[in-house]
């Protein structure tokens, strides 16, 4: 018996690789700083998204990009934050 070695990938396997994993961790990593990114929220419901975003990569981040209100609305919510913290 030879041990194979561990990045000799069958045809199949790359083609998974490709067409598969690689997005979802692209737009698994792009969720992950979108979220970071957003001025709206606080911190408690942003560890909850990061949450469901790390348990659940795919789905998790499928459904944050489509729950997530529009960059014009996150916008308008963090002006309305910034104000309600001055006074």
């Amino acid at each position: 018996m030879t041990a194979s070695a561990p990045l000799a990938f069958s045809g199949a396997q790359w083609i998974l690789l490709i067409v598969f994993i690689i997005p979802v961790l692209i737009m698994w990593g792009y969720a992950i700083i979108n979220l970071f990114s957003r001025h709206d929220l606080d911190v408690g419901p942003r560890l909850l998204w990061l949450l469901v975003i790390l348990v659940l990569p795919l789905l998790g981040s499928i459904i944050y990009f489509m729950l997530r209100p529009a960059p014009q609305e996150q916008h308008r919510r963090a002006q309305a934050r910034a104000k309600q913290h001055k006074h």
